[in-house]
């Protein structure tokens, strides 16, 4: 039971939701980029959110199936075809041993995710999956890579699967990325917190999954500052003494010293990860408590999303 690489794509790596409590040992969390696409993938096949999944980056790979397997694909458009034929994002698709699935390059966004039922059998590192090339954790997919997984399926037709309004957050580029003030906002100046809220920032070409380097107004602090390291999370807006904005991705570093304007809120996190080098990222600042309230109703609907999934495969015969 496996699926084999025939062409790797641009960067195709797996991942789950990251290697979470050794930051403070020094290892990068690392994980899925769109962490919403990521769990969406797994919840629609009734997978553990956190299973392992194929992320693949502007350019997807070709995958050829050595059994049979049931998968879902959300994310990026990138054109998936399966023997030459579309198929649908956001629904379970059964696929054949000998099958052939292809993406394309990704019409808007930059990521799409792809899962199979019950998950890869890939050994775990410091209790994840999720390679982290830069920290020589695993490696980006190449074609010939053969990644087995954990179970085989009889041929079954699906007629169910989630809203489009779920994905459509990808295409968005107009609503600003809504922040908090950070630990460091008080400590620039009037003119940069200004500049901040009402310019738009452009996305640099050398951004990556460490952190996306942003152009536009140059950011200063009131006078220079010296500050003691502390941990980085996901989100962080740090500004170096080039006054150009960093904020932290998914593979940050594990400490940071630079000072911090904001922090992106958790469930804009997956928007922003969607965004091209080129595009420009709008910022709005909101309080913690509405950031707070913004999570919670998040998570209920995907407790409800989950739910209403299980229940599907419950109906079909706990596949």
């Amino acid at each position: 039971m496996a699926l084999k690489m025939i062409k790797n794509g641009a960067f195709t790596t797996i991942q789950d939701l990251g290697r979470n409590r050794w930051q403070a040992y020094g290892v990068p969390v690392g994980g899925a980029m769109d962490q919403m696409s990521a769990q969406l993938v797994n919840i629609l096949l009734g997978n553990n959110e956190n299973e392992a999944v194929i992320e693949m980056t502007l350019v997807g790979p070709t995958i050829q199936f050595e059994d049979n397997a049931i998968i879902s694909i959300f994310g990026a458009n990138m054109s998936p075809k399966l023997n030459g034929q579309a198929i649908e994002h956001r629904k379970p698709i059964h696929v054949k041993k000998g099958d052939i699935i292809a993406f394309g390059t990704a019409q808007s966004g930059v990521r799409t995710y792809m899962a199979v039922k019950r998950g890869f059998s890939l050994p775990e590192v410091l209790g994840s999956k999720s390679t982290n090339a830069k920290a020589h954790i695993g490696h980006p997919l190449q074609a010939g890579d053969v990644i087995p997984t954990n179970h085989s399926y009889s041929a079954r037709k699906f007629s169910w699967g989630l809203s489009f309004k779920l994905e459509a957050y990808i295409h968005d580029k107009e609503t600003p990325i809504r922040f908090v003030k950070g630990r460091q906002y008080d400590l620039f100046t009037l003119e940069s917190k200004q500049a901040f809220l009402e310019s738009r920032f452009k996305v640099s070409p050398d951004s990556d999954r460490m952190g996306y380097r942003l152009a536009g107004p140059k950011l200063c602090t009131i006078q220079k500052l010296e500050l003691t390291t502390e941990g980085t999370t996901f989100g962080s807006i740090q500004v170096p003494p080039d006054g150009n904005p960093i904020i932290l991705m998914a593979e940050r570093q594990p400490t940071g010293g630079y000072p911090k304007i904001g922090d992106i809120i958790s469930i804009d996190l997956p928007r922003l990860s969607q965004f091209r080098p080129g595009e420009q990222i709008l910022f709005q600042e909101i309080s913690l408590k509405e950031a707070q309230q913004l999570l919670i109703a998040q998570q209920k609907e995907l407790k409800a999303i989950k739910a209403a999934c299980l229940l599907k495969w419950r109906d079909s015969q706990n596949v």
